[in-house]
């Protein structure tokens, strides 16, 4: 019985990262950050998926979700597919949203809550438009290259600080809710430089690129405010092969 157990969260485990993967992807083609939708919704007036969540979501740490989520991501889909756009004043954020396509079922039609719930479950496969090769392996960094990351990440956070005359305390504690509650602490910790991530920690945060990064960059796209009226500058992701070579 235990063993059972253990395969069935294994096998959920999976099919939410893969769940997660076909969303990540979905917004990535359609050229939207994790904020277009939220300040989608919030622009026309129905209840849409948050950044929060949605970035939980896509990196497969959103536990046991929510049905109200299926109906969010499902009501973006099924709007999209209508082009029932609403009422959007802001002209670069209604320019995204009319240039992006529903999720589509290998049927041609848009999953509702229930194929979407199924599908992160493990009851049913993803379209096989959104099968996505698996991601490569982590990169093998030494002590130095891990803290060599992690003080590019406080430099990069402290500048946009700075240049946003943002409150230190606040800021940090944005980006942290940006990460599952487990990396969290870490992150935290790392950011204001009471330590630094460790070679093993960072295997465990590699998603095809440092999700330290991303949850960083999420941060920064919503700098402007809460609705995309422009694009802030964000950092390059940190390609490994770049940093100085260890001693």
């Amino acid at each position: 019985m235990a063993n059972w157990f253990a395969e069935m969260e294994e096998k959920q485990a999976e099919a939410r990262l893969v769940f997660g993967r076909m969303l990540r992807l979905w917004r990535e083609r359609n050229g939207w950050t994790q904020y277009t939708v939220a300040d989608w919704g919030k622009e026309a007036g129905f209840p849409a998926i948050s950044y929060g969540n949605l970035s939980a979501i896509e990196q497969g740490k959103a536990g046991e979700l929510r049905r109200p989520a299926f109906f969010q991501i499902a009501e973006a889909s099924q709007r999209l597919h209508e082009s029932r756009y609403g009422t959007i004043r802001n002209k670069e954020l209604r320019d995204k949203i009319k240039a992006g396509r529903p999720l589509l079922g290998n049927d041609g039609k848009p999953w509702g809550p229930q194929e979407l719930w199924a599908c992160y479950v493990g009851l049913q496969g993803v379209p096989e438009a959104y099968k996505v090769q698996p991601k490569p392996e982590a990169p093998a960094l030494s002590a130095k290259e891990a803290r060599e990351l992690s003080s590019r990440w406080r430099e990069s956070v402290g500048q946009a600080i700075d240049a946003h005359e943002l409150d230190s305390f606040q800021a940090l504690q944005a980006i942290a809710r940006l990460a599952p509650l487990a990396h969290r602490k870490q992150l935290r910790k790392v950011l204001t430089s009471f330590g630094d991530y460790s070679p093993a920690d960072l295997r465990e945060l590699w998603d095809g690129d440092w999700l330290p990064q991303q949850w960083i960059q999420t941060w920064q796209s919503g700098l402007s405010g809460s609705t995309e009226t422009a694009e802030p500058e964000q950092s390059q992701p940190i390609n490994p092969s770049t940093l100085a070579p260890s001693s």
